[in-house]
């Protein structure tokens, strides 16, 4: 009967105990426990090792992407946010009709509180730390690959045989014998130890070659009855060295070489989020901004409707008015008081999902600040400052992307290298030294003796008989790379497309404001005028209500026109890459780091 034992990295977790003829393991709740706390603190210290290594490799690579931050990265300990600490509002706002008590006892947020609640609490922006956090990772791998790697493992086997102290057999050997017919002499009674040790190191080099290093004890004792025993210790050093194929560390080091450009372009795409991230809860807090300024034109026109209806019926009891002009008139209010409930709705939608971009809960009560809306409309719209030749050459020199796509040209050329070098025969330099132990019955390794070291030298030839699948790796690289060009080249055109559309946006925007200012003098005058003469009873409905909805109209169109014109510039600064995002979320126009080396190594 034969029991083996394996022991690997030469950490032994259980101790057997010899008792009368058997081998019996700690108790198992105990063996159980140990492991837990062992590994337990294992788990620890890998995860905080891992965490110093990415987190350093993020560090050290930051210096090459513009605007990038490492102050923001950490995915296990993000910021956390309350709302808590926000102004609480204490009015009610009657223009919100079945929601104005709603707002009572909201917490309100301006722009930047918002920004700081969404860098923080946002869903997909911690997904984007985690995506860095992994690059970064990996890259630690493939790093460890290019440093000495030691391994240590031990085996041992223990035998004995089926007689117990008293020379008696076993009654389960005994039974075994006789179902299967063993002759008596076939039982050993010798109890016996074996033991392998190994110890070793490997070097990867970055030239294709590799070192290791591997020292080895194998011993065999008898423990009972015969104690002649066998054991012999040997070290063995090898340099290996592709001189064809995959030599050359352009070759051989194409993999970690990628791995490095891929945490860069990992960086970049986390800093591009960033600035996207930033326009899209801007544009958003805007928009219900919008929303909630349309909720007030809608009541202020439905009030201004039925204070006229109310005057108008007064007319038609005294005569003045037929009940066909007043049913217009009504058939006004109710397609006001449809167009308010409309609005109602939009705007609370629109809060709503305002809340899932920063990554509160949908039942969390929060309400903008309106005086956002007063600080962008004071004054003139502003320009950018500069032409539109100017955002076109600067988008090319600045987008992080755009850095990217060129880089990944640059990939693809170099594995067209590694797929011409997989044609060439495989010849490889082996060089190898092996040292014995001076005693063969010896498992002591400081009885190796270096005077009886053994070297040779050999060349291994691997000749390219069959090179289908080399072939084929080939073509597809051809194919990828023109591929990376013709990517490039779009990407270019998509980004200039972009700088375009916000440019036109902007003009629009420009134009759409200043035919909306003239449109609410015009229309403001009108409803005067209109009034006036209901009043004197001399009016006309219909110009009253036309009156009434072109002001309403042009007042929600002269908001809508500041806030698509600020909207489009920031979107503008974006895409030309000249928007500088801080950690929590506050951005500055047309600003950017041009002593940062952009490149990818």
């Amino acid at each position: 009967m034969t029991t083996d034992f394996t022991f690997i990295d030469a950490d032994p977790v259980t101790r057997f105990i010899r008792h009368k003829g058997s081998v019996r393991p700690l108790k198992p709740w105990l063996m159980a426990a140990t492991l837990v706390l062992l590994s337990g603190c294992t788990a620890a210290w890998n995860q905080q090792a891992a965490d110093q290594a990415s987190y350093a490799l993020i560090e050290e690579k930051s210096s090459l992407v513009p605007g990038m931050s490492t102050l923001d990265i950490t995915i296990d300990r993000p910021r956390e946010m309350t709302l808590d600490s926000y102004t609480t509002n204490t009015r009610v706002f009657d223009f919100l009709g079945s929601l104005a008590n709603s707002e009572n006892g909201a917490h309100i947020i301006n722009l930047d509180q918002a920004l700081d609640l969404g860098f923080a609490l946002n869903k997909d922006y911690q997904l984007q730390r985690e995506r860095l956090y992994l690059q970064a990772l990996s890259l630690t791998a493939d790093r460890y690959r290019y440093t000495p790697i030691f391994s240590a493992s031990a085996n041992s086997t223990y035998a004995w045989d089926n007689r117990l102290t008293d020379g008696s057999t076993d009654p389960f050997a005994a039974d075994a014998e006789a179902l299967i017919s063993l002759p008596a002499t076939a039982v050993s009674a010798d109890e016996r130890l074996r033991s392998d040790a190994s110890l070793g190191t490997r070097l990867l080099l970055r030239g294709g070659g590799q070192i290791a290093l591997n020292l080895t004890s194998n011993f065999l004792r008898f423990v009972t009855g015969d104690m002649d025993s066998s054991a012999s210790s040997a070290l063995v050093g090898s340099f290996t060295q592709p001189l064809l194929r995959g030599a050359g560390s352009d070759i051989a080091a194409e993999t970690l070489m990628q791995a490095e450009r891929d945490l860069l372009y990992q960086l970049r795409d986390f800093t591009r989020y960033r600035q996207t991230l930033a326009v899209r809860i801007t544009t958003q807090y805007y928009t219900v901004l919008e929303a909630r300024d349309t909720v007030r034109n809608n009541f202020a026109g439905l009030s201004a409707t039925l204070s006229s209806l109310e005057r108008e019926r007064a007319f038609q009891a005294e005569g003045l008015r037929t009940p066909g002009q007043v049913g217009r008139l009504e058939q006004s209010s109710l397609q006001r008081n449809r167009a308010w409930a409309l609005a109602i709705t939009r705007y609370a939608n629109a809060l709503d999902s305002f809340k899932i971009l920063l990554g509160l809960r949908a039942d969390d009560r929060i309400m903008l600040d309106d005086q956002e809306m007063l600080r962008i409309s004071e004054g003139n719209l502003q320009a950018p400052d500069i032409t539109l030749e100017q955002a076109l050459e600067l988008t090319a020199n600045n987008r992080l992307d755009l850095f990217t796509q060129a880089d990944r040209i640059a990939d693809r050329a170099r594995k067209l290298e590694v797929a011409a070098d997989a044609f060439q025969p495989g010849l490889a330099m082996v060089l190898r030294a092996s040292v014995p132990a001076n005693n063969n019955n010896s498992a002591s390794l400081s009885d190796l003796d270096f005077r009886l070291t053994d070297y040779s030298a050999a060349l291994e030839l691997d000749l390219p008989v069959d090179q289908m699948s080399e072939r084929t790796a080939y073509r597809r690289a051809l194919i990828d790379y023109e591929v990376a060009v013709r990517a490039y080249e779009l990407a270019i055109d998509n980004a200039k497309l972009g700088v375009l559309d916000a440019w036109r946006a902007l003009e629009q925007a420009e134009r759409n404001y200043d035919i909306s200012m003239a449109s609410v003098r015009i229309n403001e005058r009108r409803v005067e005028e209109a009034e006036l003469r209901a009043e004197l009873g001399t009016g006309n409905i219909q110009d009253t209500v036309d009156a009434q909805n072109d002001l309403i109209n042009s007042r929600t169109q002269l908001t809508s026109a500041i806030i698509d014109h600020n909207i489009a510039k920031l979107a503008l600064w974006r895409d030309v890459g000249l928007l500088s995002v801080s950690d929590d979320g506050r951005w500055q126009e047309g600003r950017v780091d041009s002593s940062v080396n952009t490149s990818p190594l």
